[in-house]
Formats: C-alpha cells, structure tokens, sequence
C-alpha cells in the first residue's frame, strides 16, 4: 500500500467535508457534547440550532468552525481517498510556542490498522517543521495509544505527554 497526502484542491473540499462529518461521527461516541440529531447526523450541541441540520453539507457548515482557516490535506492509499487531515497553522488560533496543530485526523474505516494513520502522520509531520501539538479526547483511548506510539517513533521518545496524557508537544 502506498500512502500519499495530497493537498486538497477547492474542487475536492466537498470531501474533505464528507470526511470531517464522519470524522466527527466517529468523535461522538467520546464527546457527550456531540450528539446525533433526528436526521442522524452528529452536532455540537451546545450551539443552537443543530437540530435543523438534515444534510451532510449543513452538518460540515455547522460544525466547522475555525476548520476554514486549516489546510485541508487528503490522505490517499494507491490514489484512493483513504481520509483526510486537517493542519491548524494560523497564529490566531494557536497557543503560544506552538506553530502547527494536527486538528483533524481520520482514517476511513476499510484503511484502519494497516499502517495508513501512521504512515499518513509521518507525512502531515513532515510537510511543516517547527513546535506541533496534537490533542485527543481523554476518553478516546484507542486515539491516545495510537498518537503516543506514533509520536514517540516520529520523535525518538523526545516529547511532552500533557494533560494526562490527552495532549502530546514535540518540535520537528
């Protein structure tokens, strides 16, 4: 299998759309501030007006955002879309002493533990250098072994494990 990131051209944001909302769907199950509305599509719900969403399309315009001001990066095995990444660089948005964040990552579920999330982190790593943050949801424990493994290889153990293990700190 052969991983490859390619930025993603307008033409191609409607996918990285379709990849986000089921990014999130996948998200809701460790977030009880995501819920799933009548139309069976997932909603932050602290926002008001969610339940009216009954699109993919409204769910992404919803849900998105500081996603807008991201590079939107799609994560392809042999030329297929196989999941998307999301890399949050706009100073506005992040902490100080922090220059990238790995916002979104999502693996289509056919590409799971086959080496395509780790190859496709190594990759997003290595488009930017600098100080990278990547966080997880406390309750995702299957996200914060995954990204402590991946991490820990891509920087040789050299990084900082905060938030009780929820947020990982390296430069590249």
């Amino acid at each position: 299998m052969n991983t490859t990131l390619t930025r993603a051209a307008q033409e191609e944001m409607p996918l990285i759309r379709y990849f986000f909302v089921c990014f999130f769907n996948d998200l809701a199950q460790y977030d009880p501030n995501i819920i799933i509305n009548k139309h069976g599509l997932p909603i932050w719900s602290l926002a008001s007006g969610g339940e009216n969403i009954q699109t993919v399309g409204e769910c992404a315009d919803f849900n998105w955002w500081i996603r807008g001001a991201c590079e939107h990066w799609i994560i392809r095995v042999d030329g297929v879309p196989a999941g998307s990444i999301l890399i949050l660089a706009d100073k506005n948005h992040l902490p100080d002493g922090v220059d990238f964040e790995l916002l979104d990552f999502y693996i289509t579920p056919k590409y799971r533990r086959q080496g395509v999330g780790k190859a496709a982190a190594r990759l997003a790593f290595d488009l930017h250098h600098g100080d990278w943050q990547v966080f997880e949801l406390a309750p995702n424990t299957p996200a914060l072994k995954f990204w402590r493994a991946v991490i820990s290889e891509y920087t040789n153990n050299n990084f900082q494990d905060l938030d009780d293990g929820a947020q990982q700190r390296f430069r590249n």
